[in-house]
C-alpha cells in the first residue's frame, strides 16, 4: 500500500516566493541610469504666480465724443482686430483712416 502524504498548502510558499520575487528586482539595474541623473535640474528656482500683479488704478474719465471721434481715427473696430492679431497696440501705429469698401455709398459718410 502506498503512502500518499498531504501536499503543503499555497500559504507556506507565500514568504518564499515573495522573497524570491523581491531579490530579482533588486538585482535589475536601470538601463538609463546615468541618463536619469543628467535630466534632473541643477538649480531650483522660484517665482511667484502673483509676482507681476499690478493694482488697479482709476483711468481719466473722457468725453463720450473725444472717445468715439479717437477710434474714428484709429480706424475703428478693425484696427482693434489687427490690434489683437498683430500684437501691435492700435494707438501705436498712424491714425489713418480705415479702408472702408463702401464710402461711396451714404452720401459718402458712414451710416
Amino acid at each position: 500500500m502506498a503512502i500518499s502524504y498531504p501536499l503543503p498548502s499555497p500559504r507556506a510558499f507565500m514568504p518564499w516566493t515573495l522573497a524570491l520575487l523581491a531579490t530579482a528586482a533588486f538585482a535589475q539595474t536601470p538601463a538609463d541610469a546615468e541618463a536619469s541623473k543628467a535630466a534632473l535640474p541643477t538649480q531650483l528656482r522660484y517665482s511667484s504666480a502673483i509676482g507681476g500683479y499690478q493694482v488697479y488704478t482709476d483711468q481719466p474719465v473722457q468725453s463720450w465724443q473725444q472717445a468715439n471721434d479717437r477710434v474714428g481715427q484709429i480706424g475703428g473696430w478693425r484696427a482693434y482686430a489687427k490690434e489683437i492679431k498683430t500684437g501691435v497696440p492700435a494707438s501705436a501705429r498712424e491714425a489713418a483712416p480705415a479702408n472702408e469698401p463702401h464710402t461711396g455709398h451714404h452720401s459718402g459718410g458712414k451710416p
